[in-house]
This record gives structure tokens, C-alpha cells and sequence, in this order.
């Protein structure tokens, strides 16, 4: 009697502390990275840019990269990771293999940074896969292959018209979790009671139910929503995924040699009745196994080099199809059934509540050739507004006459949003979508009158150039700006008196657009904006302004710069010492010693590289 209370007992505590260790993976997994996030952004400094954006982010990353030595130590820390999971193979140390797997998919969390910069507060993990990112940021693109179950799933349900994009991330959590948890409760209860193979429980329908529980609670991490919403700050995290998991794979072979060694041939017969991760059909396991068979020449991989082969051919043939599924590498196009793909886009697009599915369905149409065309053309008459806004968007890539009446029509649709999106989308047609935009440009809808300023300019209206010179002197900001810029991109000179005269309506004039246009007509005068734009009252044209006299080094300019530095908010100091960078001369070399002492550490950063650039020397 006092046995079977004891046992009941230690099933109790067991329970309870698989209960506990659950608690702490969910914090760990949803809230823990946030919080971490968070404090990293409130106390350490992160540069305040946007990675990938232009040549000028791209160089200030390389300097920061450089004063504080990132990237060496990014690559000694992917070595030794590299080291300490081919040490846990060779010298058969699971913990050392399953700590080098963890690390590898350490990068995954950084997607729950709060950060425009590639590694700000979280995202600072990314710095151990420096050596990809270094080569490219689409080389983490070699795992994709592993987001079709996923996808598969979500669009299962889409069928019927339920969305559980955002809910699956937690279930399959959840399910890696009690997975996980189970295996754990097992494999304490049989060392409890000493049992040389653990054939009971959940280990009946898994021989590694706790790398399966987290191989499942990973991935369910891998498409967690973080709060980035820049496309280039999206670095993708499937490589990771895939290569922590085949090492976590790598390790159950490794631990199955053992297991063989040690019970012999009771472990043989449990590993022929149970599955190896979970159940599968038996051809599949057959064609799985198979490269060990012709190689090897065994059912299983027996030892330490079947087990590297088995997994480097499986790792290499994944990212293959992953360069052919993220499109690294092109294949020549393969005839489908294109009437069957247009009728699941268009499924797609009618019932799903989605917006990235009907906006990257909307576009797949647009691609699909001439049917493709005709159901976009079908769908703008939706009653979703989403589904006209988006499809609308998608005929703009569209060169062709068919669309401009579709899209002419829905300039008088009841949504603002739907509107803008066709005028926009008219710009990217042809030459006969020229008189409807003229029209809607002397029109008295000023949102609208923007929009068809850059039409036409993509359109290169010179028929336009008078309405648009006329459109400078709106005293609406966007119209003027779009003005400017379309004139900027038909190039005729005969805009040049409007474009200078535009700068002296200071309220309403964009300067740096202004100035970009009077330089594509090569008229000296942009230097004279991009200075004015110096005292814009917005941040992002002060900056850009900064930067583009930091092009053409000029004594006015740099004398702008100097005067920039020394009264200037931080983000135009950053903006003025990088151009300042590119001018040589006393004034110059004075301007950067000085802003040494800047309160702003990146000030301090960028003047301090400056000084080591030749040209500022001379």
C-alpha cells in the first residue's frame, strides 16, 4: 500500500513540475521576448536607421559594425557554435550538440524587435549569422521550403472561409509544449523506475517525443507575429529553423545508437513498432531512409557518418528547393494549370478576411496572363473594399489598354482608398490613360490631383507639362510635390521657371522633390533647395536635403552643413556629418573635430570615421 502511494505521489510531483516547466516555456516563447526587447531598446543605444534602405544606412551599419567590432565577433561566435555541435557528434555529447541547436535558432526571436535596425534591441541575437547576412540577407531565404505545411494549412482553411493565420502560431505552440511536456513526464517516470527502454505513454506513438515537442513549439515560433512592418527589416528565419532542427535530428539518430548499444535488442524491436518523430506511412519512411540504404546498405543509420551523411544530404536538398521556392534560383517556367490556379486565387481572394493573402493573391493574377487579367477585372466590382483596393494595386503592373476603363471607372468609387489606388495604378498602364488623368489632374479633388501628378510622370506626359506647371502653385503640399517630381521625370526645360519659383513658397513647397527635379533639368538652383530644405520643418526632408549636398561638394554647401552641425536636431547632425564625410578642406576637418564632443553618440561615431577618410584629409 505504501508503494503505490509513494508511486502516485511521485506521479503528482512530476505532474506539477511538468506543469511549472510548461508555465515558464509559454512566458519564455510569447511574453519573455517582448519584455527583453523592450529593455534592450530603453538601454542600449541602436543606431536610428533603417537597414538596407540606401548607400547612406548601408554605411552608417558599416561603421557601426566596424567601431564596435560586430562582425568579428558574430563570426568567432558562428565558429564556435559550429565547434561545439560537432564536438557533441564526435565525442557522442548530446547536451554540447542540443545547446549548438539552441543557439542556432537563438536568431529566430529576433523577429520580436520593435527596431527598424537589422540588429536593434532583440535583433541583436542576429549578429551570430553575420556571415550569411554579410553575403546576403536572402540567403536566409534557404529554408522556405518549411513554411509549405503552414501554408497548406492556412489555406485549408481559407476554403471555408476561416483565417487562422494568427491563431496557428499559438496552437502549434501549444501542441510543441504539451508534446514536449509529456515526453519529459516519461522519461523522469521510467528513470524513476529504472526502465531500460521507455516503451509506455506518449513513447508509444514517438521514440523522441521531446525533440519532437520542440522541433513543433519552434516552429510555431518561426511564424509568431513581431512587430516589424518594414519589408526590408524582415529578415527571413526559416535557415535558421531548418538547420537547428536537423541538428536536433541528427542528435535522435545519435541517441538510437546508443539506446542499441545499451539494450540491444529490445531497443530493436520497440524502434520497428514505434515511429521514429510521429507516424507515417511506411513508403515514406522507405523513401526517407533510402539514400542510407544504397550507401550504407543498412535500414537505419548505424552510425556516426551515416548520420552526418543522412543529414547533410537532406539539409542540402531542403535549401535547394528552398532557393527554388524563395526564387534565388530560376527555373524555366513549367506549364500548369493555369484556369484551376486563377480559380483558387480568385476562392482566395472572395472569402478571405487576410489582407497580405488577397494582396499577394491579387498580384499572382496579374502574372497569370490574359485570364488572370479578366477576374482581377471581375473582382473590382467586390463588394469588399479590400478586394477592390487591393486588385485595383495589382492591374497597375498591368501595361495594357484593357485595364484603363476598368480602372477609370472606379475614380468615382465610394472608398478614398480605392480611388487613389486607381489613379495610381493608371500610371502604370499606357499612354492612353494620358487624357482621363489630365482630366482628373484640373479636377477639384485635390487628393486625387496628386496622385495623378505622379501618373503622369511615370507615364512621361509631355502633353501634361503645362498642367503640372500650373499645379505648382497649388497650395497643396502634395500636389506641388508630385508637380515637381513628375516634371523632374518628363525632363522638359521649359519647367524650370515654375520649379524656381516654387521654391519661394516656402509653406507648401517640398524641397528636397524640388531640388532633385531642378537637378535632372540640370539647373544649379537644386543646390539652392536642397539648402532651404535644411530648415524644413520635417525631419525626413532636413536629412535628405543634408544628404544630397553631401553629392556635389560645394563651399555653400558645406558652409549649410557646418551651420547644420552646430544648431541642428540630432537626426540632421547625423545627416550633416555624413556629407560633411565626402568635403575636404580646414573648415571641414575643423567641423568634424568638433563634433567629437557632440552629445549624440552616432554624431560622435560618424565624425569620428570621417576623420580617418582620406578625403577629408587632403
Amino acid at each position: 500500500m505504501a508503494k503505490i502511494y509513494s508511486t502516485k505521489l511521485q506521479s503528482i510531483l512530476i505532474i506539477l513540475l511538468a506543469i511549472i516547466f510548461t508555465i515558464g516555456l509559454v512566458f519564455i516563447s510569447i511574453e519573455l521576448p517582448g519584455r527583453v526587447d523592450r529593455l534592450l531598446g530603453q538601454n542600449i543605444d541602436f543606431p536610428d536607421l533603417a537597414t538596407g534602405q540606401n548607400e547612406v544606412t548601408n554605411y552608417r551599419t558599416e561603421v557601426f559594425l566596424s567601431h564596435f567590432h560586430i562582425r568579428t565577433i558574430g563570426y568567432i561566435c558562428f565558429g564556435l557554435v559550429l565547434i561545439l555541435i560537432i564536438t557533441g557528434f564526435i565525442m557522442e555529447k548530446m547536451k554540447l550538440a542540443s545547446a549548438g541547436a539552441i543557439l542556432l535558432f537563438l536568431p529566430v526571436f529576433g523577429h520580436f524587435a520593435a527596431t527598424m535596425f537589422f540588429l536593434g534591441g532583440l535583433a541583436f541575437l542576429r549578429f551570430l549569422w553575420l556571415p550569411f547576412l554579410d553575403i546576403s540577407f536572402d540567403l536566409m531565404k534557404l529554408g522556405d521550403i518549411v513554411k509549405l505545411p503552414y501554408n497548406w494549412i492556412v489555406g485549408l482553411f481559407s476554403w471555408f472561409g476561416l483565417n487562422i493565420s494568427a491563431i496557428l502560431p499559438i496552437i502549434l505552440i501549444g501542441i510543441g509544449l504539451l508534446i514536449f511536456i509529456a515526453g519529459v513526464f516519461s522519461w523522469i517516470y521510467g528513470g524513476l523506475h529504472k526502465k531500460d527502454v521507455d516503451n509506455f505513454w506518449i513513447y508509444r506513438l514517438s521514440r523522441h517525443p521531446q525533440y519532437l515537442g520542440w522541433i513543433i513549439w519552434s516552429y510555431g515560433i518561426l511564424f509568431l507575429a513581431g512587430p516589424n512592418i518594414k519589408q526590408y527589416v524582415t529578415i527571413p528565419n526559416t535557415l535558421p529553423w531548418l538547420l537547428s532542427t536537423m541538428i536536433i535530428i541528427g542528435i535522435a539518430w545519435l541517441e538510437e545508437i546508443k539506446m542499441v548499444g545499451k539494450a540491444g535488442e529490445k531497443y530493436r524491436e520497440y524502434r520497428e513498432k514505434t515511429p521514429f518523430m510521429f507516424p507515417i506511412p511506411g513508403f515514406i519512411k522507405n523513401i526517407i531512409l533510402m539514400p542510407i540504404r544504397l550507401i550504407f546498405g543498412t535500414p537505419y543509420p548505424r552510425s556516426k557518418p551515416a548520420i552526418a551523411f543522412l543529414i547533410t544530404f537532406y539539409t542540402i536538398l531542403l535549401m535547394f528547393l528552398s532557393s527554388i521556392s524563395a526564387g534565388i534560383i530560376k527555373l524555366p517556367n513549367i506549364p500548369v494549370n493555369n484556369q484551376r490556379n486563377i480559380q483558387n486565387l480568385t476562392h482566395i481572394i472572395r472569402t478571405t478576411d487576410n489582407r497580405n493573402q488577397i494582396r499577394h493573391s491579387a498580384n499572382a493574377l496579374a502574372k497569370a496572363g490574359d485570364d488572370g487579367i479578366d477576374s482581377l477585372i471581375i473582382l473590382l466590382n467586390d463588394k469588399n473594399v479590400f478586394v477592390r483596393w487591393y486588385c485595383t494595386d495589382a492591374l497597375g503592373e498591368v501595361k495594357s489598354d484593357r485595364v484603363i476603363d476598368p480602372l477609370a471607372k472606379l475614380l468615382k468609387d465610394s472608398s478614398i482608398n480605392v480611388r487613389k489606388a486607381a489613379a495610381n495604378s493608371l500610371g502604370g498602364t499606357t499612354g492612353k490613360a494620358i487624357p482621363i488623368l489630365l482630366q482628373v489632374l484640373k479636377g477639384e479633388d485635390e487628393i486625387l490631383r496628386s496622385d495623378a501628378a505622379r501618373s503622369l510622370g511615370r507615364l512621361k506626359a509631355a502633353d501634361a507639362v503645362p498642367a503640372l506647371i500650373n499645379g505648382l502653385k497649388s497650395e497643396n503640399a502634395a500636389i506641388t510635390k508630385w508637380c515637381s517630381w513628375a516634371l523632374g521625370e518628363i525632363g522638359d526645360r521649359q519647367a524650370l521657371p515654375g520649379l524656381i519659383n516654387c521654391l519661394q513658397n516656402k509653406n507648401y513647397c517640398d524641397f528636397l522633390i524640388t531640388g532633385q527635379a531642378l537637378q535632372k533639368l540640370g539647373s544649379n538652383k537644386s543646390e539652392d533647395a536642397f539648402i532651404m530644405g535644411l530648415e524644413s520643418p520635417r525631419w525626413w526632408i532636413q536629412t535628405s536635403c543634408a544628404y544630397e549636398l553631401g553629392k556635389s561638394p560645394s563651399k555653400k554647401g558645406g558652409q549649410a552643413l557646418i551651420k547644420a552641425l552646430e544648431i541642428g536636431e540630432p537626426r540632421l547632425r547625423r545627416a550633416a556629418v555624413l556629407s560633411l564625410s565626402n568635403f575636404s578642406g580646414k573648415q571641414a576637418q575643423n567641423a568634424l573635430q568638433n563634433a567629437l564632443q557632440d552629445p549624440d553618440w552616432e554624431v560622435r561615431l560618424y565624425a569620428r570615421s570621417a576623420l580617418k577618410n582620406p578625403i577629408t584629409n587632403q
